[in-house]
């Protein structure tokens, strides 16, 4: 008679890539995601244009993308909107020295899952890739501060004229970074309809500019 012997199952390894130019930070983080039972750095990159070659030659895509957003040649801003346009159910978690609140708002409004500090302990760090792969946000508390304190601030949600939806579409691209030109290419209008929506939107968000407009779509939750 003999009696099957039952080996443990292996842990499902979550793959993490790392999208950072800063060599020694890069190197840390992947001995400390590779120290993991569940995780793994399969690669790391220190440019976007590495990156997106990467994703273009592979359909072995991450889990979970850890994003710095002062990169060479492209903002780490423009990278998630890319990322976000090509791969919609990628889990990208933002690792920047950033802390400024317009961009970490134009981060989380972005899609990102999280946004968390390099000054961040190794700890807290791990725990918000597991919170990330499981399907919850990570935020550092000075970040999830500064967003409670941004809203407690400004008060209660003011009341606007309601956006058309090419006008919310305007805004939208606006506060994704675009510049005017890029907004008519993308929307396929002129210059010009771009110029006529902006002034609509600026009316009715009683505002006077591009900083202001996308400073009040952020903190009023209004795209």
């Amino acid at each position: 008679m003999t009696t099957e012997s039952t080996l443990p199952d292996k842990p499902v390894l979550s793959k993490i890539w790392i999208l950072e130019d800063h060599q020694i930070f890069a190197k840390q983080l992947r001995r400390l995601i590779d120290g993991e039972e569940n995780m793994e750095c399969s690669y790391h990159f220190s440019s976007p244009d590495e990156f997106f070659e990467k994703l273009r030659y592979t359909t072995d895509c991450p889990d979970v993308l850890l994003l710095d957003l002062g990169l060479p040649r492209m903002d780490g801003l423009e990278v998630l909107v890319k990322v976000r346009k090509e791969l919609p159910d990628l889990k990208v978690l933002i690792l920047s020295s950033f802390d400024d609140r317009e961009r970490v708002y134009r981060a989380i409004c972005n899609g990102a899952s999280g946004y968390l500090l390099k000054t961040a302990d190794p700890d807290e760090i791990i725990h918000g890739i597991q919170e990330v792969i499981h399907g919850a946000a990570a935020l550092s508390s000075a970040i999830a501060t500064m967003i409670l304190t941004g809203f407690s601030k400004h008060g209660p949600v003011e009341e606007f004229e309601p956006l058309t939806a090419r006008e919310e579409e305007v805004l939208k691209s606006l506060v994704k970074g675009f510049t005017k030109k890029e907004i008519a290419d993308e929307l396929s209008i002129s210059a010009h309809t771009v110029d006529m929506h902006l002034r609509s939107v600026y009316r009715k968000l009683h505002v006077r500019s591009q900083t202001e407009a996308v400073s009040k779509a952020l903190r009023q939750g209004i795209v």
